[in-house]
């Protein structure tokens, strides 16, 4: 017999788009499922529209809660959570009607503890196949995982195209108040897992079409959250003793500081974190040197000690000469 899945979905201020994903999910080939609808305090009638299906299936549970933001709901559906396995959704985005039923399968069927699908972006003007989707099946420990996630290649540090055994959660959340909330917590979960499967299809459908979500085109301080999420996992790796990940990982954390940094002076936005990421630059210049750091981002990291806009416009002339 099929395992209880327990599926958390964070609803705040997505009226037009939760019955898509809702639906998505009652739909599934996989039956045995408990279908959490965290209401985040939302304003609209998101609140209402969950009841609704709740009083239509009696798998859907719906949890009303104060604002907190998308780590805290998702906190919330893992506290209530009865499932052995665990999967997330946006509330903006869907599901293929197979896409739970092939994660249950790969997982079991590999023995691991995560098993992971590809995704298609969905812009306004096009859609885009995160992957080629060979339908290969990929496994491997937790450091093969985590090197792919680093490399951007097989695993991926996004929360929601992933089924997981309730054991690698245990008692890692969210970050409440962060955005970028996935990259502070992905890495620990694969951490966790002995072995981890990724399937090469497309099932989950992210939909980046909303201007006013996070990964919309406005650029915004709390951005910067994903510097910080960067430099714990640089921490993480180093206090595990994972060397040649931490090596790997800090050349990550040097490309997203300057993008960033970058974008802030195209933007002209300041603030109270912008000057944070600058003083965070300035001590980590140090520690880049003693460390297999490519020598560009130093030079860059040593340029930023002088400010964004000091760095912006060094790296503007650079760019028209």
């Amino acid at each position: 017999m099929s395992e209880l899945v327990s599926i958390i979905v964070p609803v705040y201020k997505v009226e037009q788009y939760l019955s898509r994903c809702v639906d998505s999910i009652l739909q599934q080939s996989y039956s045995n499922l408990e279908i959490i609808l965290v209401d985040d305090g939302s304003p609209d009638s998101c609140g209402m529209i969950c009841d609704e299906y709740q009083k239509k299936d009696s798998r859907v549970q719906v949890i009303h809660k104060s604002n907190g933001g998308l780590s805290d709901a998702r906190n919330y559906g893992i506290e209530a959570a009865q499932g052995k396995y665990l999967a997330f959704v946006d509330s903006d985005d869907w599901l293929d009607f197979d896409m739970i039923d092939i994660l249950y399968r790969v997982l079991t069927s590999q023995d691991a503890d995560i098993a992971e699908c590809s995704y298609r972006n969905l812009y306004a003007d096009c859609v885009k196949e995160e992957t080629s989707c060979s339908g290969e099946i990929i496994c491997g420990n937790n450091l093969f995982a985590l090197e792919g996630m680093l490399d951007w290649k097989y695993f991926k540090p996004n929360a929601w195209n992933k089924l997981y055994k309730r054991e690698v959660i245990g008692d890692i959340r969210y970050p409440k108040g962060k955005i970028h909330e996935d990259e502070y917590t992905t890495y620990k979960y694969f951490y966790n897992a002995k072995k981890l499967a990724y399937v090469d299809i497309s099932k989950y459908n992210y939909d980046r079409r909303r201007t006013d979500s996070i990964t919309g085109d406005k650029f915004r301080e709390a951005n910067l959250d994903a510097c910080w999420a960067f430099k714990e996992r640089v921490l993480f790796f180093e206090e595990n003793h994972l060397n040649s990940l931490e090596e790997k990982m800090n050349n990550a954390y040097c490309w997203q500081v300057l993008h960033c940094a970058y974008r802030y002076y195209k933007e002209q936005i300041a603030g109270r974190r912008v000057d944070e990421l600058v003083s965070m630059a300035k001590q980590d210049i140090p520690y880049l040197k003693k460390h297999k750091v490519d020598p560009w981002y130093i030079t860059e990291f040593e340029m930023l000690q002088h400010g964004v806009d000091y760095y912006g416009n060094k790296r503007q002339a650079r760019e028209n000469s």
